[in-house]
């Protein structure tokens, strides 16, 4: 074979790489890495680049490919990374309560029960603060079945 050892890469068409690029989406789709979306996306653009430039080596194929498959995953995960949400309270009901108003149920020794729709919480008061049954405070704090109130 001649053209050295990535000879065979020149002979290649752009669909090639087209077909590369949806044979590593279909792979990610599969396994849902969200790794292999990225030499997908560098794939596609080798595609376009074969296409505006058929005479380019195989060898500068392959080191082309490489070098955007690691740049678009280094800043892909950095993009990602800078519009990632904080940590989601979706799956923490009490953590959704911070900031909510609650009516004392009861209260004794630092210690007692606050109802907020409907649904009566444990609840600690910071020391030194107390409430009376009726009062209404802020939740300001969850851990686990348990909140922390302010008097409001």
């Amino acid at each position: 074979m001649e053209g050295g050892i990535f000879g065979w890469v020149e002979q290649i068409t752009p669909l090639w790489w087209v077909a590369i690029a949806f044979g590593l989406a279909a792979l990610e789709m599969v396994v849902f890495s969200f790794f292999l979306i990225w030499p997908a996306m560098a794939a596609l653009v080798m595609a376009i680049t074969v296409w505006l430039s058929p005479g380019i080596g195989g060898e500068l194929q392959i080191i082309l490919f490489a070098i955007l498959s690691i740049a678009l995953t280094f800043s892909g995960r950095r993009l990602f990374q800078w519009y990632d949400e904080p940590e989601s309270s979706l799956n923490d009901r009490a953590k959704q309560l911070i900031g909510k108003r609650a009516k004392v149920v009861s209260f004794e020794h630092g210690e007692g029960r606050v109802e907020l729709n409907g649904l009566r919480w444990p609840a600690k008061w910071a020391e030194g603060q107390s409430s009376t049954p009726g009062d209404t405070v802020v939740i300001t704090n969850a851990d686990g079945m348990s909140v922390q109130v302010e008097p409001a």
